[in-house]
């Protein structure tokens, strides 16, 4: 008995096309994978998810045992920054800019400048007194980097900072890690 689908298109084109042999449509002439083959790819597959999740665990645990070593650098003279207003700077041998904010005439502040949902940007808004991402509308509390509102759930880094009387320098990381 001969195949209808082979049947039609004979009558259609004249004769079976290209395509119809490279891709059969009917079951015989597919190939079959038995139970035990799908059971051998499963397996396998199975086995390449568990290694890769191993492999990033024992990254993390490596690189949570590293440590950075900050040298401690001057970041702005007191009198060049104003109250109220924020200075971005940049720490050697980090590639994550950082903010140093004056909130008052002898407090200082400073973070990471990335924020923690998706490392966009984040700028002073003095009125508020805030850290504010403007890529999806989240904000830092301005004095501890804590998250206020919006989708970071983690607080910016807090950079040490040690204000003397010739500037303000950065001396390390007091919470989270720059990058």
């Amino acid at each position: 008995m001969s195949d209808p689908i082979e049947k039609r298109l004979q009558e259609k084109f004249k004769e079976i096309p290209k395509w119809a042999e490279d891709f059969p449509l009917d079951h015989p002439k597919d190939a079959n994978i038995s139970r035990r083959d799908f059971i051998r790819y499963l397996g396998l597959v199975s086995l390449g998810f568990f290694a890769t999740t191993l492999g990033v665990w024992v990254k993390a645990l490596f690189k949570s045992q590293q440590v950075h070593s900050y040298t401690s650098m001057k970041i702005v003279d007191r009198d060049d920054l104003k109250i109220g207003e924020s200075y971005v700077f940049e720490i050697a041998g980090v590639k994550e800019p950082a903010i140093l904010v004056r909130l008052n005439q002898d407090e200082f502040v400073a973070f990471g400048q990335k924020c923690t949902h998706l490392q966009c940007p984040v700028i002073w808004k003095k009125d508020e007194k805030i850290l504010f991402c403007p890529c999806h509308k989240g904000a830092f509390n301005g004095t501890t980097g804590d998250v206020l509102y919006g989708p970071p759930e983690r607080p910016l880094p807090k950079l040490k900072i040690d204000v003397r009387t010739d500037g303000i320098y950065f001396v390390g990381m007091e919470r989270g890690e720059l990058v």
